[in-house]
């Protein structure tokens, strides 16, 4: 595509006809890098006609300070004797150009393309995803409260609208009240989380009564019936968006942004729908953490009734305990066989329910009297275990192994009671033969384990679990969850001993540490439990 002699254009006159057909901008250049030909395109973006521009330097032909690197542009594709391709944005168009530079022999072609389209459609498909991305990472941060993760995410939608401020709100209709809960705003917008005005007074209030996303792109032309109102009850707003948040079936607030300019194009069904999946998410958390403090409040409620009852009945219990030993000191020899076995009955009755009392007064204590966690060694707590046990060990002729055991984040005295508890189920269940009782560690839980609701479980990240595994009677594969129950027992007294506390008390111990019991499935006799606790080696 070389200069031909007479013309001024690359390719001769055919050529100049063909560029002037194109609506896209052209120029030709000589060696010199001047203007020796330019379509009425290029008029349009260099801002003269072709009688100005030929014979200017392309550095100073074109604007917006752009002309240097277009001039290089050409001098490394005429050095190369190859065709380049570079975007460059033309400020005073507000316009973004694909430029191609075609080399001759001692001439340029350059074509100018108005990608200005495909730019803003790129940027703003790159903007929606760092938006999704960052709001995925502010609710992936379980460790953030969520009164942070609510900042973070008006920061995040305000920042993608483009608008000067974002708010979180609760409402009460009954008495048309409005609150401010959280606040993220422009300097200068005198807003505070805790505000409270009318109901009535803001634009939030068509949101509520609509149970729906409300859009306004200018409040003065959409929607003059709102007047003044605005969505905090100070100060004016032209443009809004606003979304309900629903907690347990009703609207608990609003999720809203607003501007005092209203919004050119109103606000897309992207921005819309994202503002709408955030806000659901929030009405989620709220409710998750209003059932948390239901559920708090009421094992609060719990320990004190279980703390109380069983505290107040050591007392009568001990007068009676201390009745039977005396008719027993005084007046067994007395008794005939029928009334020497009923005060027995009624010794081992009271006796029974003293443990009872001490297990349940043990299970109201483990959130309310435990230590704090600290690294501990398992094995030096089976050691303490096994001490306290030696004398059943040696009785039942049992045989046990320990591997291995790791460091866990824990409270060392419950923790020792979790263990001595499971010990004694092994021995206590071991059947006609001498217990044998396995203790192992690993990092995983076998598949298909059920937790202690019944639930399947996994160690997850930063927990270790351990096995406690016997070969003695079992336990029916339907009953896998109910012997975690309080007083849940599937033996009769005469059978096997105990109060029916010792695996409540452990699941609430393990729970209390972040973990699970459960009962592993195993198709031979025996039984094996599995609990998940902190790794001490993981910060």
């Amino acid at each position: 595509m070389g200069e031909q002699s007479g013309s001024t254009t690359p390719g001769g006159d055919g050529a100049a006809r063909t560029y002037e057909r194109i609506t896209d901008a052209v120029i030709a250049l000589d060696g010199e890098f001047r203007i020796t030909f330019c379509n009425a395109g290029s008029e349009r973006v260099l801002g003269e006609g072709e009688s100005e521009l030929r014979g200017t330097p392309v550095q100073d032909a074109i604007p917006n300070g752009v002309g240097s690197t277009v001039r290089e542009g050409c001098e490394h594709a005429l050095k190369i004797q190859e065709s380049i391709r570079f975007e460059e944005y033309f400020e005073s168009l507000d316009a973004w150009y694909e430029l191609r530079v075609y080399p001759a022999e001692t001439a340029v072609t350059v074509h100018f393309r108005d990608i200005t389209d495909r730019v803003r459609r790129e940027d703003q498909l790159r903007r929606r995803e760092r938006a999704l991305q960052d709001a995925y990472e502010a609710l992936a941060d379980a460790n953030r409260p969520l009164s942070e993760q609510v900042e973070g995410l008006l920061r995040i939608v305000r920042e993608t609208l483009g608008t000067e401020c974002g708010a979180l709100s609760s409402i009460q209709e009954s008495t048309n009240e409005y609150t401010l809960e959280a606040v993220d705003a422009d300097e200068g917008i005198a807003l505070q989380a805790g505000t409270t005005v009318p109901l009535d007074s803001t634009n939030c209030q068509r949101v509520v009564t609509a149970g729906r996303t409300v859009a306004i792109e200018d409040l003065e032309t959409d929607a003059p019936e709102l007047g003044k109102r605005t969505a905090s009850g100070d100060g004016e707003v032209a443009c809004y968006l606003g979304t309900p948040i629903f907690v347990d079936g009703s609207v608990y607030g609003t999720f809203c942004f607003y501007d005092r300019e209203s919004c050119p194009g109103g606000f897309s069904d992207w921005e819309q729908t994202f503002v709408g999946l955030l806000a659901n998410w929030i009405g989620y958390k709220l409710e998750r953490q209003r059932y948390r403090e239901r559920l708090e409040a009421s094992n609060e409620q719990l320990e004190q009734f279980a703390y109380a009852a069983s505290h107040d009945l050591q007392e009568p219990l001990r007068m009676v305990s201390s009745y039977l030993s005396l008719i027993q000191q005084r007046y067994e020899e007395e008794l005939d066989e029928d009334g020497q076995e009923f005060l027995a009955f009624a010794v081992d009755g009271a006796d029974r329910m003293r443990e009872m009392i001490e297990g349940l007064l043990a299970y109201s204590r483990v959130e309310t009297q435990g230590d704090p966690f600290e690294p501990v060694d398992l094995e030096t707590v089976l050691e303490d275990v096994v001490d306290d046990l030696q004398f059943r060990l040696d009785e039942t002729d049992a045989t046990l192994s320990i591997g291995s055991l790791p460091r866990v984040q824990g409270d060392d005295d419950q923790l020792r009671q979790v263990f001595q508890n499971l010990l004694e189920n092994a021995i206590e269940y071991s059947g006609d033969e001498p217990p044998s009782i396995h203790i192992t560690a690993d990092r995983k839980t076998a598949t298909d384990s059920t937790g202690a609701r019944g639930e399947a479980v996994s160690s997850g990240d930063g927990k270790l679990v351990i096995s406690i595994s016997d070969a003695g009677i079992g336990i029916d594969p339907d009953n896998r969850t109910r012997v975690f129950e309080v007083f849940e027992r599937l033996h009769s007294h005469d059978a096997h001993a105990g109060t029916g506390i010792g695996l409540a008390l452990c699941q609430r111990i393990v729970e209390r540490h972040g973990g699970e019991i459960w009962i592993h499935p195993d198709p031979d006799e025996g039984t094996t439990f599995c609990l998940s606790l902190p790794d001490a080696s993981i910060e």
